[in-house]
């Protein structure tokens, strides 16, 4: 758990603390980090916690992306190249800093590498017909 609050800082400091959607700021109500490709749907040789499957998402937009197909979701967040979601290097040594320090969750702390995270961006997650909402044609 503390892993992924970790990644999750990094992701809402990525997004400048505001929703990448309607770019509402973060207040008193922190910002959801949500899953582009959710963890059900990611295979054991990949990480669904890498920063490039994550936005930063008020509590309404989540709601409305969390069905949606990942083109629909790319569509509305206007990402055409997920290459924006990546850290940049100093980003990605300070949060492999903390996850050292914080230890393994669960069995081990993968630290994020841009290699990695290039791997998840050219993987074709494709949707099946069940997470389509009409809303999308």
């Amino acid at each position: 758990m503390q892993r992924f609050e970790e990644i999750s800082l990094s992701v809402r400091n990525r997004d400048a603390g505001r929703c990448r959607r309607c770019e509402e700021a973060e207040g008193d109500v922190r910002l959801s980090v949500h899953h582009l490709v959710p963890d059900s749907r990611v295979p054991d040789e990949y990480d669904a916690h890498l920063p490039v499957n994550l936005v930063s998402l008020c509590r309404s937009c989540h709601s409305e992306l969390e069905s949606r197909s990942l083109d629909a979701q790319l569509r509305i967040l206007d990402l055409a190249d997920r290459e924006e979601l990546m850290l940049s290097e100093a980003e990605r040594n300070a949060l492999n800093m903390r996850l050292n320090e914080v230890g393994p969750d669960e069995l081990t702390v993968k630290a994020i590498s841009k290699v990695e995270s290039m791997k998840f961006i050219g993987q074709d997650f494709t949707d099946d017909d069940s997470q389509r909402g009409l809303s999308e044609f």
